[in-house]
């Protein structure tokens, strides 16, 4: 078995070598999202810090009201990215998902909970 598969990266490696592959550098493609977050355009975060959900099943809202639709429930310790505005007791805040809402400021710490 072991020289099967021997054989099969050598005759691999060997193609690699007899055709070779372009010189051509590769042209940058889109900006990459990195561990989730990303800045999109006017929503641009203002304060780049973190920070956690601190109690249990916290919805995100659509609106920053209590009786407002709820975008999705957010489990304890969850990352957000604020993105600088606040309304009341809300702020609004960006998930790892894309999605952004918001959520009650007392339930948001800076360090993580767990």
């Amino acid at each position: 078995m072991f020289r099967l598969i021997a054989l099969a990266l050598t005759s691999t490696f060997a193609l690699l070598f007899l055709i070779g592959t372009s010189g051509d550098p590769v042209a940058p493609g889109p900006a990459v999202m990195s561990a989730g977050f990303m800045g999109r355009g006017a929503d641009e975060a203002a304060d780049t810090a973190l920070q956690y959900v601190a109690r249990p099943h916290q919805a995100l809202k659509a609106e920053p009201d209590n009786a407002s639709g709820i975008l999705h429930i957010l489990p304890f310790g969850a990352p957000l990215l604020p993105m600088g505005e606040t309304e009341g007791d809300f702020v609004k805040v960006r998930d790892r998902a894309g999605r952004v809402g918001f959520v009650r400021s007392d339930v948001l710490t800076a360090a993580f909970p767990g």
